[in-house]
């Protein structure tokens, strides 16, 4: 039997060497890819729990005289129990439309009437401790957030503050509607998960997604909220 010579066994390793730096290679491109689609995929989920959401509010808005449901006080939040009945989903559970999928902070499950939510409502719309508005009562509503992504609280089961009250675009003009004719991006602030922080979470890829008050959905890249997805006018 024929061995074979050791310049053959050189090349069949030099080849074997090689073979194995172009899979590592294009492991490489691979995983970026893979994690892109997978972020893509995250946010599309998103979109599709802020639709049904505001689906579900606008149907609540219906059946009690276009009168939005109540926000709550933060600790005993409202809302999500109060449209929950019109999505046929389990309001307290830490997997459900009311929850991002794309949440960085560990959701808790809530107990009781406790609501596990990651996402806020408009403040203005939905005042904590105040009564909501109407909702025929708004002209811009297909441009007006109504529901949208909310940075997260860790100290409390990583729920959101449920209102989202930053910048003061959101609660300003609540009672004669908004009279400004300029129309500029609203201050992004502290995009980060910790706190009470009310204000708007971008945690898909520097984007934030929301669902505006004619029930279309939308995600909005980081600076490109303006002041009429944000003030009502009435």
């Amino acid at each position: 039997m024929k061995l074979p010579s050791k310049a053959t066994a050189a090349f069949t390793l030099i080849e074997l060497l090689v073979v194995i730096a172009i899979i590592a290679v294009l492991a490489s491109l691979a995983v970026p890819a893979v994690n892109g689609a997978l972020k893509r995929g995250t946010g599309a989920a998103c979109l599709s729990n802020l639709r049904q959401i505001g689906i579900a509010t606008i149907a609540y808005a219906v059946d009690n005289d276009m009168v939005l449901p109540k926000a709550g006080d933060g600790s005993t939040p409202q809302w999500a129990t109060l449209i929950a009945s019109y999505t046929g989903v389990d309001a307290k559970r830490n997997k459900s439309i009311f929850v991002c999928p794309g949440c960085e902070v560990k959701v808790q499950t809530g107990t009781g009437n406790e609501v596990a939510v990651t996402y806020g409502m408009h403040g203005g719309l939905m005042p904590k401790t105040g009564e909501p508005l109407a909702l025929d009562m708004v002209k811009n509503a297909s441009s007006l957030i109504l529901c949208a992504d909310m940075c997260q609280d860790p100290a409390n089961k990583g729920w959101s503050p449920y209102s989202i009250e930053n910048p003061s675009d959101f609660t300003g003009g609540r009672s004669g509607g908004s009279t400004t004719t300029t129309d500029t991006p609203i201050t992004v602030g502290p995009n980060k998960d910790a706190g009470k922080n009310a204000w708007i979470r971008y945690r898909h890829s520097e984007s934030a997604n929301a669902v505006m008050g004619d029930g279309s959905a939308r995600s909005f890249k980081k600076g490109t909220v303006l002041s009429s997805n944000a003030r009502i006018v009435k």
